[in-house]
């Protein structure tokens, strides 16, 4: 036989053998987990992978397997055991290794992460089966097919949305698939506040999608071939971190908080909102109230509040871009913690390269690019920071006819190099490693000093810009490198751009996730290996 039709027909046996049970044996074999919890352990089949000190919840478990791993388990849902029950008590230490199955919905699996979090650190790591169902039949909230995952593929597209801090890779698993979650930090609490309203969420349709193909698309599957050398490089990572300890934190991530706190100027709203309060005075010809102006909180409470939202999703409040306020940045906080995210990525991934803006505005994504670098002593890697530095071009193509964002009609959006540069030194960032690249993208980015990017942010608003961006420096992001796409949901041309940019190279868009109302990424696909 051939020997590229015996490699495929391994590679297929491979495929075929490797369902949640062989996949869950890898991560005992391969990571060593200190202790595991399995929630939804039913006859016991899972659980007798473990060979170390196990607890596992259950309220209908028929255990028919023998278990060789000191092992408690618990008869009763998962939200009457984390109600009731201490699970670091219980396993003497936090959990490292967990593996939910329960519900089969949604909200449910929410429920279970948040609780498994509490108890984890940064090396613990948990999976999800069911995660990518074959048949659109099979998701259903209540089990009506023999093969059933319920919607427990919502979950995937949530995290990534409001837990970008998370790292989350899907596996194309037989049948269902699951999806590996790490870097846990049981000090979050960011979705604890709305749980209610998240949870209705995923149990509604708000991340409900048509068809096993679309969900394929979004959550993006890595082959399961890869599954051995991820759980290696895991183990790896892990072998080589320091010990962490539960509800501490580090010097970094407190750092980059309170720096993405700053870029938004949400430490100093309250004189934000005195200064919206006066310039209102101003212009109605009124008295301004010193009361008004020292209880600015109280006072001025509606208003604050919907700043406070404004600096959350990266909008001007009442979309009026004279609010554009004192932040140094348009993104928003959901926006931010995901460039966040995509940074820690690229290290984690070893994706080589520059970090690269283009539209910088005020400067704020590439300061965090630059506050992230100097928080994790991150030396080989540039920040080139890309703009006219005197607003948009007026519209010259036809894609772009009716959207004037030039300096003439939008002042706001044109700053000045010295004002970036003044932002930089601000937080003590102005460095030899960022570099600026002064004047119309189509000028300066073709002759961009960078041979390789691992990440490329794109918020240049026109057709023409997203263009002259992709053309002049997408063939330079390496394999798995990531690209966002900050206007795609906001602006059809730029979305346009990006999808003609793809067809023009007989390529697909590569699987996109949606970061909020407008931002969107994607990794570049690596480069198929071409026949010797």
């Amino acid at each position: 036989m051939h020997p590229c039709r015996v490699g495929a027909l391994a590679l297929v046996q491979f495929r075929l053998r490797m369902n949640y049970l062989s996949a869950l044996q890898h991560f005992h074999s391969l990571l060593h987990p200190a202790s595991y919890v399995e929630i939804g352990c039913r006859h016991g089949i899972s659980l007798a992978l473990s060979h170390c000190p196990s607890l596992a919840i259950d309220p209908d478990f028929e255990i028919t397997q023998p278990l060789t791993a000191p092992t408690r388990i618990f008869r009763e849902t998962s939200d009457a055991f984390f109600a009731a029950r201490d699970l670091s008590a219980l396993l003497e230490g936090p959990v490292d290794l967990a593996f939910v199955d329960g519900m089969h919905r949604a909200d449910y699996v929410l429920r279970d992460i948040l609780n498994l979090e509490r108890h984890a650190n940064g090396r613990s790591v948990i999976v999800i089966d069911d995660v990518l169902p074959e048949d659109i039949s099979w998701t259903s909230r209540e089990r009506n097919t023999q093969a059933w995952t319920g919607d427990v593929y919502k979950i995937i597209p949530f995290l990534r949305r409001h837990r970008p801090d998370l790292a989350i890779t899907v596996f194309d698993i037989e049948m269902k698939g699951l999806a590996v979650i790490h870097r846990l930090d049981p000090t979050n609490q960011s979705l604890q506040t709305q749980l209610a309203r998240h949870e209705a969420a995923l149990a509604g349709d708000s991340f409900a999608l048509g068809s096993a193909q679309e969900i394929r698309r979004q959550l993006d599957p890595q082959p399961v071939e890869h599954l051995p050398d991820f759980i290696a490089n895991l183990k790896a990572a892990r072998d080589h971190s320091p010990e962490p300890t539960a509800n501490l934190t580090t010097a970094a991530p407190a750092y980059l908080d309170l720096l993405k706190r700053s870029l938004l100027n949400e430490v100093y709203l309250d004189d934000e909102l005195r200064i919206q309060y006066l310039r209102g005075c101003l212009e109605d010809g009124e008295e301004y109230s010193y009361q008004t102006l020292h209880d600015i909180r109280q006072t001025q409470a509606p208003a604050l509040e919907e700043l406070k939202l404004s600096r959350q999703v990266g909008r001007f409040p009442g979309r009026d871009i004279h609010k554009s306020g004192f932040s140094h940045t348009m993104m928003g906080r959901l926006r931010l913690d995901s460039l966040h995210s995509c940074l820690d990525h690229i290290q984690s991934h070893a994706i080589g390269g520059d970090l690269v803006e283009c539209g910088v505005w005020r400067g704020g994504g590439c300061i965090l690019m630059a506050g992230w670098a100097r928080a994790h002593a991150v030396t080989d890697r540039q920040i080139l920071v890309a703009d006219s530095f005197d607003g948009l071009p007026a519209p010259s193509l036809e894609q772009d006819k009716g959207l004037d964002l030039s300096k003439d009609k939008f002042p706001q959006l044109a700053v000045s190099e010295t004002t970036v540069r003044d932002n930089f030194a601000a937080y003590g960032l102005l460095d030899e490693r960022v570099i600026f690249l002064k004047g119309w993208f189509c000028d300066t980015l073709q002759e961009a000093p960078t041979q390789s990017i691992a990440l490329l942010r794109m918020d240049g608003d026109l057709y023409e810009s997203t263009m002259d961006t992709l053309v002049a420096l997408y063939d330079r992001v390496s394999p798995g490198g990531v690209v966002i796409v900050d206007d795609y949901g906001a602006l059809a041309v730029c979305r346009q751009a990006l999808e003609d940019f793809f067809a023009n190279r007989a390529e697909d868009v590569p699987a996109l996730h949606r970061i909020d109302w407008t931002g969107a990424y994607f990794y570049k696909p690596a480069t198929a290996d071409k026949e010797a």
